[in-house]
């Protein structure tokens, strides 16, 4: 459920910074070290709901330099549930979603879809 309200406020999050040009996805590779590509980072706060985009790494004509978003997912009390990595300028063809030799779209191999794994 976590990662579910994460995934989808970046997604909603980046669709408005980015105006429309891009979209975001749920996608996070699994076993990416955090910060590497990174195009940003942002906080989600899964008590008030509030998402906050603490540092976007942009081009000179405004577009993202990277191609992922780092989102610290905060709790109950200020405590840091999770960081995540996802993708976040495009979202990825289906089978990617079960990309890796699992073969399902939460299997802890090759690419996960956060939104699948929220339920886990």
């Amino acid at each position: 459920m976590v990662k579910t309200a994460a995934a989808v406020a970046v997604a909603v999050a980046l669709f408005a910074v980015t105006a429309g040009s891009a979209l975001a996805t749920s996608c996070a590779v699994v076993n990416k070290p955090i910060g590497s590509g990174e195009a940003g980072t942002a906080t989600i706060n899964v008590v008030t709901g509030t998402f906050t985009i603490t540092s976007l790494n942009l081009t000179p004509s405004g577009h993202m330099r990277g191609n992922f978003l780092t989102v610290s997912v905060i709790g109950p009390g200020g405590v840091l549930l999770d960081t995540v990595s996802v993708f976040g300028k495009k979202d990825l063809p289906d089978g990617a979603h079960a990309a890796g030799p699992g073969g399902t779209p939460c299997d802890g191999v090759g690419i996960d879809d956060l939104a699948e794994c929220g339920s886990v």
